[in-house]
């Protein structure tokens, strides 16, 4: 529950403390005292949008810190574990502060946490009823969730399965769309990688085959220089007159000094060597002659490296990647081709697979639907009881499952494949009439009312907060409609701001919110009343005036009692 809020800044206020009780507590006062201003401040505690608007003139930021009660809601507690928080004693400490710059701070349980987490904490803490939620019942867009808030275990376990097999088929039809999407485009494709796998395959790339090329033709470019040398060497060493070449030459020196090599043994030595080199050379003549003979420039080979290098550098260019990539990118391109080849199949094994996802999908979600008649069913029943209550008694309520037009296809959705409104007669002879249709603002409030005293005993929302719901209200439907809160409020801790002395009579605590001029500022403040105090606030509402105070003071103490009294009973 609530137990404490402090204001800094707020619009008309500069600091204001509250303390709050358990049960039914009543936020009364002059229209334009400042009730709506505490509404606003809980709504910033509890995370909503910031509106630098409300920071109080001539100040540069505002705050709000709550403390909150957290025993009775093990939600809050694992929401705070997750983020490795603890609520001390199982007091919660939420605090907003909102700046003229812009700059938002929130913390909770000391620690500064985004927005976000903030608001996934305070939808399990408390919840706020005004005239936006009669607008939100008027669209039926929102009626389903309404209705299955009141579904029990069973119930909720459905809406998981359908939740599960609608998250499982989507998977599935995202999947065979976008094969759909692919094998529509196949053709082109395949058409395009086969005239270039064609086109690859003749080409016959290999690796290192550019480099090897490149050389080659180097080699012919030089062919002309290279013979000549070769040639001349060789002429030189073996083919020249026996008395002109180098060969002959060393014969016939090595043949002289073995004439003399037995008169000393340098000359020995000397035709040793020059034996030696005689041999060499005549080596080299004959590597010289197999080289000539071997190098003889092929124009048509040179030709035809030239065109294959041509061809290469062709391809580099039109594929922007060397030829080593290119054979890489053949093998690649290859293996697309291939599979695409294999795509009728896959996608007929992705639409058998659709096909099985939604008809479980299907399934579970007929049987939710049935769920959801059967609750339907009961929550018909109940609202019908809480509205006679509410002095709707000739009311008819329904939830009619709108059925889809012949031409309209049935989509699935995360909870099932219903399409549900409801409806009401409020007047007998009638036919039930959507309530955007129908309903009056009054008829909005007690059928919202109605909603929230049927779920009370079920909602674990520990906190609630009714915004003057009893807007259209009045007389007998009034005592009604506080009644009624005040049964909430055996739940839960109930804060409502009223204008009705019916409704604050029934309260446990009631709270005066007052507006004074001090100076030349405009202050607002919030009082907890006692017994005294709280007969002549009621007095007011009832429109007691200086005329007949004395019978209206006692209008007021009868009103009071009489609320006491029932509440007893």
């Amino acid at each position: 529950m609530l137990v404490s809020m402090t204001v800094r800044n707020i619009a008309l206020i500069e600091k204001l403390q509250i303390d709050f009780h358990k049960g039914m507590q009543v936020l009364s006062g002059e229209t334009g005292a400042g009730k709506s201003i505490i509404v606003d401040s809980i709504n910033l505690m509890l995370g909503e949008r910031a509106d630098r608007g409300l920071i109080r003139s001539g100040c540069e930021k505002a705050s709000v810190e709550a403390l909150i009660d957290i025993t009775d809601c093990p939600e809050a507690a694992i929401i705070l574990q997750e983020q490795e928080l603890e609520a001390e004693d199982h007091l919660l400490s939420i605090y907003r502060e909102i700046s003229i710059s812009g700059r938002n701070i929130c913390r909770v349980c000391g620690v500064i946490v985004p927005l976000g987490f903030l608001r996934q904490l305070s939808a399990v803490l408390v919840d706020i009823h005004g005239q936006h939620d009669h607008q939100s019942l008027l669209d039926s867009k929102n009626h389903m969730a309404f209705l299955d808030s009141f579904g029990k275990d069973d119930f909720i376990k459905q809406k998981g399965c359908v939740a599960a097999s609608y998250h499982i088929w989507k998977e599935s039809s995202s999947k065979f769309s976008a094969l759909r999407k692919e094998n529509a485009q196949r053709v082109q494709r395949q058409d395009y990688l086969s005239s270039r796998v064609k086109e690859l395959d003749q080409a016959r790339l290999t690796v290192g085959e550019d480099a090897k090329l490149a050389l080659e033709r180097d080699r012919y470019a030089s062919a002309e220089r290279i013979n000549k040398a070769i040639r001349k060497a060789y002429e030189l060493v073996s083919l020249g007159n026996k008395e002109q070449s180098v060969t002959s030459k060393l014969g016939e020196a090595r043949n002289a000094l073995e004439g003399i090599e037995d008169l000393d043994d340098r000359f020995a030595s000397l035709a040793a060597r020059l034996s030696s080199v005689y041999y060499e050379a005549e080596e080299i003549g004959i590597e010289l002659r197999d080289i000539y003979e071997s190098e003889r420039f092929d124009p048509n080979r040179y030709e035809s490296v030239q065109e294959r290098l041509d061809l290469i550098r062709r391809l580099e260019k039109r594929y922007s990647m060397s030829s080593d990539e290119l054979v890489e990118h053949h093998e690649v391109i290859k293996e697309e081709l291939s599979q695409l080849g294999g795509m009728e199949s896959k996608l007929k094994r992705a639409e058998s697979d659709y096909k099985q996802k939604l008809q479980q999908y299907r399934l579970d979600a007929g049987k939710l639907t049935k769920a959801r008649q059967t609750l339907a069913h009961e929550f018909e029943a109940m609202m019908e009881q809480q509205l006679q209550d509410l002095g709707m008694e000739k009311t008819r309520f329904a939830c009619v499952f709108e059925q889809l037009a012949p031409d309209q296809k049935k989509i699935p959705s995360e909870n099932g494949d219903d399409h549900i409104s409801f409806f009401i007669a409020p007047n007998p002879g009638e036919p039930l009439k959507p309530l955007d249709k129908t309903a009056s603002g009054g008829e909005l409030s007690r059928l919202m009312l109605a909603m929230k005293a049927a779920g009370a005993e079920n909602d674990g929302i520990p906190c609630m907060i009714f915004d003057e719901i009893d807007t259209g209200i009045s007389g007998h439907i009034a005592g009604v409609v506080a009644e009624k809160m005040a049964s909430i409020a055996r739940y839960h801790q109930v804060l409502c701001v009223t204008h009705l002395a019916q409704i604050a009579a029934m309260a446990d605590t009631q709270y005066l919110v007052k507006k004074q001029v001090v100076g030349d500022r405009t202050f607002t403040s919030v009082k907890e009343l006692d017994a005294n105090e709280r007969v002549v606030e009621i007095a007011r509402l009832i429109g007691v005036t200086d005329g007949h105070h004395e019978s209206g003071m006692a209008h007021a103490k009868a009103i009071l009692e009489d609320s006491q009294e029932k509440k007893s009973q």
